[in-house]
């Protein structure tokens, strides 16, 4: 006697078992971008004798951040752009939480508008990112003149503006690469 076919079509597919170490390696895959933005801010809050690291660090983080978001947001979730933003402000002394508002406006940004950033030149895609840099450069200060009660110097809050903006070409160009690579690893 034939089995009916139209019972097989409850029955759930078999998906072969996946070995550990392709769980790990799948999971450290996803966990790359948190993890490299974890490792710059540990070795940028560091005190190395090299002048600019302090701007340095948001720069990196923030063009992380908005590269990841809108390439590939299962890299970067809102809880890992959240818990950065918490450490940056720890090590970084500044009122806590702001880092972590910066970076998950960021964060929205980059997702919001990642089908039609996808699409872009990456000549677009940098002055979209050099928007959302001096914009939130400029709310960072905003909100650190708050807190202080009195207004701070706009030249730094722009110089790190300008330091992101730079650094998001070779950021990009590296992720660029590791994306890719990544994506042909899933493939094998």
């Amino acid at each position: 006697m034939m089995p009916d076919p139209s019972m097989r079509a409850w029955e759930p597919e078999i998906q072969p078992r996946q070995t550990l170490s392709h769980r790990l390696e799948h999971g450290a895959r996803h966990l790359l971008p948190s993890l490299f933005c974890m490792l710059v801010i540990i070795l940028f809050s560091a005190p190395l004798p090299l002048p600019g690291i302090a701007e340095l660090m948001p720069a990196i983080v923030m063009a992380t951040v908005f590269f990841w978001s809108f390439w590939r947001p299962s890299g970067m979730p809102s809880l890992a752009v959240f818990f950065l933003g918490l450490f940056m402000d720890l090590v970084g002394f500044t009122p806590l939480g702001v880092s972590a508002f910066i970076l998950l406006l960021v964060h929205g940004v980059g997702l919001y508008a990642r089908f039609g950033l996808m699409r872009m030149h990456f000549l677009l895609a940098w002055g979209v990112f050099a928007l959302v840099a001096l914009g939130a450069c400029l709310l960072q200060w905003g909100l650190a003149c708050l807190f202080r009660l009195h207004m701070l110097d706009l030249p730094p809050t722009l110089f790190e503006a300008f330091l992101s903006i730079g650094a998001y070409p070779p950021l990009s160009a590296l992720f660029s690469w590791l994306l890719h690579r990544l994506d042909g690893k899933e493939q094998d």
